[in-house]
């Protein structure tokens, strides 16, 4: 497994995965258009935005997205979420036929030192799905991550509607 950082060429890739009706169940909001996902990620490859998005490759094929940002970087969010040196990731596998193998385990694994190694002043990584992806917290839980509580964050984002499950992974 490895992690390659999204480039613009990734946008077709990465618009299909979000708009597979696996992925759609939990990221949620407008349809993933090839204007909205260059909105969205042209300034993260422009180095504008601070948040790191990779592509996750197993043996060779482009399967999915992980990101990462410290959560000073996101203070809504960072209040809503309300774990301190913290920082987040969030991660999909595109391909549906690719799910419940272990991969976004492994992958949430292995990108925990690529994110401590990335931010010095992170002590936890934190993610937060909504509470009824089981699919998601079994990742984290494979992953070696804890939960330490579930509760509505009140976010207008449509992704984070309802209640959420906070998990973290201390360095």
């Amino acid at each position: 497994m490895r992690f390659e950082l999204l480039s613009r060429r990734d946008f077709g890739l990465l618009r299909g995965w979000l708009s597979a009706p696996h992925v759609r169940d939990w990221w949620r909001g407008a349809e993933p258009t090839a204007q909205r996902v260059e909105q969205e990620y042209g300034p993260i490859v422009d180095g504008v935005d601070p948040t790191r998005c990779y592509v996750i490759h197993v043996a060779g094929e482009p399967v999915g997205m992980i990101q990462c940002y410290r959560m000073v970087d996101e203070p809504e969010w960072d209040a809503l979420v309300r774990i301190p040196a913290a920082a987040g990731v969030d991660y999909l596998i595109g391909i549906g036929d690719r799910c419940g193998r272990g991969i976004g385990s492994a992958a949430i694994a292995a990108f925990t030192g690529l994110v401590f190694d990335l931010y010095d002043d992170v002590d936890v990584i934190v993610a937060v799905p909504q509470a009824e992806n089981y699919a998601s917290r079994h990742a984290l839980d494979r992953a070696g991550f804890d939960l330490v509580e579930e509760r509505d964050l009140g976010s207008d984002d449509p992704s984070d509607s309802g209640v959420s499950a906070i998990y973290e992974f201390r360095r």
